[in-house]
């Protein structure tokens, strides 16, 4: 009963505005001159940010300290980490944190967090909006005030659906909340994981756009994927993540297909165009993310150093493995049905985890120019291979030696 009430509360609360504004970050110069901004981007070398709807690029050695929404974060997530998830004082103290560094869906998910653990917990009551009255707490909700029991008549279905904003993401789930919280903090680990490995390399901006996250727990309520059966697809057109929550246990498809949601939107951010990947290069990427993913509710982490090894051992035993050529000119469709369907999935995967390690990474550079490139339409095998500065024959050659040694291995 209680734990129905408070769902239902939850949906409520999560309706509430959260104050977001537009330009929270700031750079303060070796001069001492403060310039409030966006940073869309910092490296060691740059920092590039937007200020009064301009974009301008500054060396790192001319700025004296950087404040964003990303440096925010991560202190934020290091600081979750740290703490009991259960311990109402540190998650309040956390909340109180995230307000201050302008980090409102953290912040107001840390104080439905408390609820959940403290359902009578005053503060979190009073900063999510709530009143006392008489017989308790109650919500003013669209202009009206409801009690816990009133509520229990807007239950969790799909219409009204627990929505919690992060700093990047919007996520709606008729599910628990403790498991929307939980995902509101991994989306967050995730989407840092993805400029720290990809995003620095291949200098990806920020994005302003805030994609969604469907997470449905009854299947009638799941939008039809493109390929049937599948747990999760991403809706480019609407900028929706669509996850089928009775297919939870699916999750290198799951974060595959969140992976779609952030190469789509930090490219487009970047280079001002809606463009595409090469298939091969977005498949390898998609799977990259998902083998590297070591699942832990609300504490998710990436290992990139450990390749794969069903890929590799597939491709290494196969008898008639894929051509380079074959891969880097296969259309979407191959890595999406057909009987070589898992051919393309698994070579598409160690072809990329060829070009980040082999030897010293000394195709590394060439790969993240080649992504920009083909991104803007410049992709194709010539490019390929003039990008990394190498003919096909030599390619081949030392892609399937580097997948023998690590099936190997």
């Amino acid at each position: 009963m209680l734990a129905t009430l408070l769902a239902t509360a939850l949906s409520a609360l999560s309706a509430l505005p959260l104050p977001l504004g537009d330009e929270h970050d700031l750079l303060v110069f070796a001069d001492g001159k403060e310039v409030p901004c966006r940073v869309l981007l910092e490296t060691d070398a740059k920092v590039v940010y937007r200020a009064r709807k301009k974009t301008s690029e500054v060396s790192r050695a001319a700025v004296k300290e950087v404040q964003s929404v990303e440096r925010s974060l991560r202190e934020y997530l290091a600081r979750f980490e740290a703490i009991d998830p259960r311990d109402v004082a540190a998650l309040a103290e956390l909340a109180t944190f995230a307000e201050a560094r302008y980090l409102a869906g953290e912040a107001h998910a840390t104080w439905i967090r408390i609820l959940t653990i403290d359902p009578e917990n005053e503060q979190a009551w009073t900063k999510l909006g709530g009143v006392r009255r008489r017989d308790g707490w109650e919500l003013r909700v669209r202009g009206r005030f409801y009690t816990l029991e009133e509520l229990r008549t807007r239950a969790s279905d799909w219409q009204n659906a627990l929505e919690l904003r992060t700093a990047h993401f919007l996520i709606r789930t008729d599910g628990p909340p403790e498991r929307a919280l939980d995902l509101a903090l991994d989306v967050e680990r995730a989407y840092l994981t993805f400029y720290d490995v990809f995003g620095k390399p291949i200098e990806l901006y920020v994005f302003d756009e805030v994609p969604e996250i469907h997470v449905n727990t009854d299947p009638k309520d799941y939008s039809a994927p493109p390929v049937a059966g599948r747990a999760a697809w991403f809706e480019r057109n609407a900028n929706v993540l669509h996850v089928n929550g009775q297919q939870a246990s699916e999750r290198g498809t799951i974060i595959a297909e969140f992976t779609d949601a952030l190469i789509f939107n930090a490219f487009r951010r970047t280079l001002a165009k809606t463009g595409e990947l090469e298939p091969w290069a977005r498949e390898g990427l998609r799977q990259a993310f998902a083998a590297a993913a070591r699942p832990a509710p609300g504490r998710l982490v990436f290992d990139f150093t450990a390749p794969y090894l069903p890929h590799f051992q597939a491709q290494a035993r196969d008898a008639k493995p894929l051509t380079l050529a074959q891969v880097l000119r296969a259309g979407l469709a191959s890595f999406d049905s057909g009987s070589d369907q898992p051919r393309y999935v698994a070579q598409s995967y160690t072809l990329l985890h060829f070009l980040a390690f082999y030897e010293n990474h000394k195709y590394r550079i060439g790969l993240a120019n080649f992504l920009r490139e083909s991104y803007l339409g410049k992709g194709g095998t010539a490019n390929f291979f003039e990008a990394l500065g190498v003919n096909e024959k030599t390619v081949e050659a030392e892609w399937s030696a580097h997948v023998q040694a690590v099936a190997g291995g």
